[in-house]
């Protein structure tokens, strides 16, 4: 007997998978478009089979991702499936899982009914764990997990993931947090694999600031120095060399002072350091905006400051060189002067682009995803939406997948996102990646590179300022994901040193 609506399309290394996964809990690292979510439905339909009255809970990391896997599966499978959201109440999704056979949820919406006793594990019979390298840490992943083993009367556990980590630390951390008896990976270059990856022309673009914005950079790091020099002359940092302070260190500081304030130290040097370091903080995202993202997005956070109540924002606005680069700003955005990146987003779409092409652009932050937008959308042919996640002022769920299927569907044809979207998400049909900026995480930039070339050959395109941040963060994550690749090498190679306690010889 099968669940499965019609046939599905036999490929080699999904059913070798499959086969591992029905022995044990399962950490399953496969690229991103070779059919995870496929692997996940045959072992849920088997788990059903055997076990007839039991359920199966299938967890993902945001509502879209939960979603889109529920609408999957639901075309997949002729079997009762519900989505249990965090937006209806607690009973009404008690009845949900009294009711359905599979059920998708967010882990926060599963640690919340654990911790009021709605959800019990006694009747699953298989934990799904999508984008499995969240389990490390106080994530819910790691409690729920827990519970699951220790209620389920047949309790089996698969994890997927296209990234599990870039350290040997993390990766055994996962496997222990999920208690994984067996991996499964697969790389571009299996032979059973090779025949279904789409090939990603991968293009870096380089841009030099202008002299106008390397002046203004130039002032932002000036009044860096000075706070630096001031948070010293309070004996802080003070025999560190000013060289080697960087943003990772004032927030290490700025993090050793909060503790000491909790722990009821009250002084005038902890308190100025304090202020000192969150003027910091700001004065690095002030530089990062103008040297990598957009001009326009530089100034709005400048005339935030002017603005704001807070101790850090009045210090900052009065001084007389922030007032100067604030004006100077503001002349230059009045006068149509902008970031060399969004000349190069032109040239890429007037190249590489046309009206039945679909591309994905990523950008950190939702104030550079604004200015992209109002950049590109009186370009030919081009129909741009942003896509930004649910916090202050952004997308309600209904909101994200409305947009997601007009994008499939053609209405709009660049989808401009924040961080939302790169993230498990199957989006249809993307021919073009552009990474407006380089990101020091090498998980991240291999979600993003997953949402191009699904189906179809597709190009990437990596906008890098020289000079600045996106250099360095380039070569990190390059660093990172030749040590990723390495330590998953090592695990293929050495079957053995799997253990069935969930710990791997290699990291111990």
């Amino acid at each position: 007997m099968t669940f499965f609506k019609e046939e599905i399309e036999n490929r080699e290394y999904q059913t070798k998978i499959f086969e591992t996964a029905k022995t044990g809990n399962t950490l399953v690292v496969l690229p991103t478009g070779l059919g995870k979510t496929i692997i996940s439905a045959m072992l849920a339909n088997y788990r059903l089979e055997k076990y007839p009255s039991s359920k199966v809970l299938f967890l993902a990391p945001t509502k879209p991702l939960a979603n889109q896997h529920y609408r999957t599966f639901s075309s997949l499978l002729s079997l009762k499936q519900g989505m249990a959201s965090g937006s209806v109440s607690s009973s009404s999704r008690g009845k949900i899982y009294e009711d359905a056979q599979i059920i998708f949820a967010t882990p926060q919406t599963i640690e919340n009914d654990m911790e009021k006793k709605v959800i019990d594990f006694s009747d699953f019979s298989l934990l799904i764990v999508d984008e499995a390298h969240h389990a490390i840490g106080n994530y819910s992943y790691v409690k729920i997990a827990k519970l699951y083993s220790e209620q389920s009367f047949h309790p089996l556990l698969l994890g997927l993931t296209a990234s599990p980590a870039s350290d040997r630390e993390k990766i055994k951390t996962i496997c222990s947090n999920l208690h994984i008896a067996n991996v499964e990976i697969r790389s571009d270059d299996d032979q059973d694999v090779i025949p279904y990856i789409q090939k990603k022309e991968i293009n870096e673009i380089k841009v030099d600031l202008p002299p106008k914005l390397i002046e203004l950079s130039n002032d932002i790091k000036l009044l860096i120095s000075e706070s630096i020099s001031e948070l010293q002359e309070t004996g802080l940092l003070k025999n560190t060399q000013k060289s080697r302070i960087n943003k990772v260190t004032i927030l290490l500081l700025q993090k050793s002072l909060q503790r000491q304030m909790l722990s009821g130290k009250r002084n005038y040097y902890l308190i100025r350091g304090i202020i000192i370091t969150s003027k910091l903080l700001k004065l690095y995202h002030a530089y990062n905006l103008l040297s990598t993202q957009s001009l326009t997005a530089f100034l709005n956070f400048l005339e935030k400051i002017q603005k704001g109540k807070a101790k850090t924002d009045k210090e900052l606005s009065s001084n007389s060189r922030f007032i100067e680069i604030t004006k100077r700003t503001s002349e230059l955005v009045e006068q149509g002067i902008e970031h060399p990146k969004l000349k190069q987003l032109e040239s890429i779409f007037s190249n590489y682009f046309n009206e039945e092409k679909k591309a994905i652009i990523f950008a950190q932050y939702r104030d550079t995803v604004d200015v992209i937008c109002n950049s590109i959308s009186n370009l030919p042919g081009v129909r741009p939406i942003k896509f930004i996640g649910q916090g202050k002022g952004g997308l309600s769920q209904k909101e994200q997948v409305n947009i997601i299927k007009d994008f499939e569907s053609g209405v709009y044809n660049v989808l401009v996102s924040t961080s939302v979207s790169e993230e498990g998400m199957s989006i249809k049909g993307v021919d073009i990646a552009i990474f407006y900026e380089t990101i020091p995480s090498a998980i991240r930039n291999i979600q993003r590179r997953g949402r191009v070339g699904r189906f179809s050959a597709g190009s990437i395109f990596i906008l890098i300022t020289r000079g600045t941040n996106d250099e360095g963060y380039y070569w990190l994550s390059k660093k990172r994901e030749k040590t990723m690749k390495n330590i998953i090498k090592n695990i293929k190679e050495n079957p053995n040193t799997i253990k069935q306690d969930g710990t791997l010889h290699p990291f111990i």
